[in-house]
């Protein structure tokens, strides 16, 4: 494979397949499709759904973080949910699925790299709260810590709640929340959140968060 092929693949993070097709093309190559399908038997390009790779280059550390391969799967979307609870550190498990919010319908992906799930969530709520971090190889849109907790409660199933005590109940039994984290929580998000949901789960969130500030 030739040098230009190499530095212009480095380049992408997660590449797609007209992108691979464009720079082998520019690069000379005639059998486009053959050439692929040789990359891809050699672990150059690793598949993650139809027509969209990561690259590994064999010269250089070309680790791609979990996060980046998140947003790339299926856009728009942010990172949410349990693993972005544990991202930042409000519970304790570790999670291994990497669940996002997403205005589409609610997928779900298995890859080399781990299991991908996306959760619906109405675009009124989308731009709310989410931030980009950095990671190796590029940026990645993730919920704030406010947000992700406002997602997951509004989705978690099987439990009533009418009351602040019954979302104690639900933060601290069943979501296991570190509740000493939440005094520092940004209530103007978790407001907004409620406001525009007109979500009684989040306008509860809110006022459990205000007793806990006072």
């Amino acid at each position: 494979m030739s040098d230009l092929v190499e530095k212009s693949l480095q380049r992408y993070p997660v590449v797609d397949y007209a992108t691979v097709k464009t720079i082998l093309a520019q690069s000379g190559y005639k059998y486009i499709n053959d050439k692929i399908k040789y990359m891809k038997k050699q672990g150059l390009l690793i598949p993650l759904k139809r027509g969209l790779y990561v690259y590994r280059s064999p010269y250089v550390d070309s680790t791609i973080s979990k996060e980046i391969i998140a947003n790339n799967l299926l856009g728009p979307s942010y990172i949410s949910f349990e693993y972005a609870l544990s991202y930042y550190g409000l519970i304790p498990e570790r999670v291994e699925e990497v669940t996002s919010a997403t205005t589409k319908r609610a997928k779900s992906f298995s890859t080399p790299y781990g299991v991908f799930s996306y959760r619906h969530i109405d675009p009124a709520l989308f731009a709310l709260g989410v931030r980009i971090e950095s990671s190796r190889r590029g940026n990645f849109m993730i919920a704030s810590k406010e947000k992700a907790l406002c997602d997951q409660v509004l989705i978690t199933r099987g439990v009533k709640i009418a009351s602040k005590k019954a979302m104690r109940i639900l933060l601290e039994k069943d979501l296991r929340i570190d509740m000493d984290e939440l005094p520092g929580f940004d209530l103007e998000i978790v407001k907004r959140y409620a406001d525009i949901s007109k979500s009684k789960r989040a306008e509860f969130l809110h006022r459990v968060l205000e007793d806990m500030v006072e």
